[in-house]
């Protein structure tokens, strides 16, 4: 009987305590690797964030961000402005404070929804970001691995490399 009791009151422990969670994610990818495994690839400019209220601390934060598209390197989108969601705190994605509004990036998106083709994030698994400075792009556009330092390239190389049609 003293078995049982221990192991009713391990199980409950196991539920009730609030679980660790981690990304896990199989290698690391560069910019050129993730944009192949990903549904839209755009050229942008935050424009604003999306706050929403935290349901656990009550205050709000920047959930999701609105990029301008100016240029489509992979898929369709008819939208001259798309929503980009960001990590809420158990998500593997970057915070969208990563990218401050007013600044270019190229960016590898993913549909969030199987319910709906507007519904974006990107992922922190692999490169899925560089940011744009004038006719440039830098980031780990090649090489994707942990000891790689970032590359500078021009957008038209980017281009090649993405194998879009200038």
């Amino acid at each position: 009987m003293k078995y049982i009791s221990s192991l009713i009151i391990g199980i409950s422990i196991f539920l009730l305590t609030p679980s660790a969670y981690a990304c896990s994610c199989s290698g690391r990818r560069s910019f050129v690797e993730s944009a192949e495994e990903s549904e839209l690839v755009v050229r942008g400019k935050v424009i604003s964030y999306q706050w929403q209220k935290d349901v656990d601390q009550q205050k709000a934060r920047p959930l999701a961000m609105t990029v301008e598209v100016k240029e489509v390197y992979k898929g369709k989108t008819k939208l001259d402005r798309i929503t980009v969601w960001g990590d809420n705190g158990n998500q593997c994605r970057p915070y969208v404070t990563r990218f401050p509004i007013g600044t270019d990036w190229v960016l590898a998106l993913s549909n969030d929804s199987e319910d709906s083709k507007e519904e974006l994030a990107i992922s922190v698994c692999g490169e899925h970001w560089l940011q744009v400075q004038g006719s440039n792009v830098i980031g780990k556009v090649t090489d994707g691995s942990l000891q790689a330092k970032p590359q500078v390239i021009s957008l038209p190389d980017l281009r090649k490399l993405l194998k879009v049609a200038p």
